[in-house]
């Protein structure tokens, strides 16, 4: 029996669901965009998770034409893999994580003439986990801070759309395909693949989405001196404690730790009214807003206070 009958007859069942390998293709339309725009995906391996100390060992990226207007991702333009020696012996645990090993890093240099040249040709730079990502990369190649970025992990609402897991290997299984990840060139054309697919809810191709939320304007919003009382409701808010965060107090104190959340426009105004309310209790509010442009989506600049 062929593959294509097999299918046919899987897909006719309700009793199994059918994944397709993944088998980056070179061109997801035909003609040309509209409004051409140039993307990069891209993905790193790294000695850890700290964004501050951690370095690099792996990047792998994807650059692709896509249509401004409607999302629409047509040809792949360029794709990039490297590794980088971080000076040190790998970490058994990212050893086991990444598949990469020490012989494999050692002596290695990342093609910094190359992955400047695609950096400074593209208009969008997109991430699963962007936060992570651009730090880890502004460090590394200052060139990016003046770029825009978009996320596929926080810049979809995977939850409505009745998606889980935020794990990259999940919603690609939730979309229709498989592929051998935790390298970073592969999950980088994983993810702009997820970016062609129609969403599973409404409908909508994920660029489409992707684009839709990258631009609109967001703020940022401190809860500075927030009572301690009232940490739960803030954190049902959907307000992450940042305790590294360094602030002075009205009384020129320099303290630790503050809350913090991402708003969009819609909420400013409503949000801002609840801190008011409930956290401070109608008193002189102390939290602190910082409008956050598209360039600074995802740096650390984006926690300046």
């Amino acid at each position: 029996m062929k593959d294509e009958e097999a299918l046919l007859q899987l897909q006719q069942s309700d009793n199994y669901r059918v994944l397709e390998r993944l088998n980056p293709p070179g061109r997801y339309l035909t003609g040309e965009p509209l409004t051409p725009r140039i993307g990069l995906v891209l993905d790193t391996e790294t000695t850890g998770l700290d964004t501050a100390k951690d370095k690099i060992i792996e990047l792998g990226f994807v650059a692709f034409a896509y249509d401004a207007g409607s999302g629409r991702i047509y040809n792949i333009l360029h794709h990039y893999d490297g590794f980088e020696d971080p000076g040190e012996p790998l970490d058994v645990v990212v050893k086991e994580l990444t598949g990469i090993s020490d012989e494999m890093v050692a002596g290695q240099h990342l093609d910094d003439e190359q992955i400047e040249l695609w950096l400074k040709k593209a208009d969008l730079i997109i991430a699963h986990n962007a936060g992570f990502d651009r730090q880890m990369l502004e460090r590394r190649m200052p060139i990016v801070v003046e770029k825009n970025w978009a996320c596929t992990l926080n810049d979809i609402d995977w939850q409505a759309e009745h998606i889980g897991s935020l794990k990259l290997d999940y919603i690609a299984y939730k979309l229709g395909y498989f592929f051998e990840g935790h390298r970073a060139v592969v999950d980088a054309q994983a993810t702009l693949h997820l970016l062609t697919k129609a969403l599973p809810v409404t409908a909508k191709a994920g660029m489409t989405r992707l684009l839709e939320k990258a631009r609109e304007k967001s703020r940022r919003l401190f809860a500075v001196g927030a009572p301690f009382e009232k940490k739960d409701e803030l954190k049902e808010r959907g307000y992450r404690w940042l305790a590294d965060l360094s602030f002075t107090d009205p009384y020129g104190k320099v303290k630790k730790g503050v809350w913090s959340k991402l708003i969009s426009e819609p909420e400013f105004e409503s949000e801002e009214q609840w801190l008011s309310s409930v956290v401070y209790s109608g008193k002189p509010a102390l939290f602190v807003k910082r409008d956050i442009l598209p360039c600074d989506r995802y740096s650390v600049r984006e926690f300046c206070l």
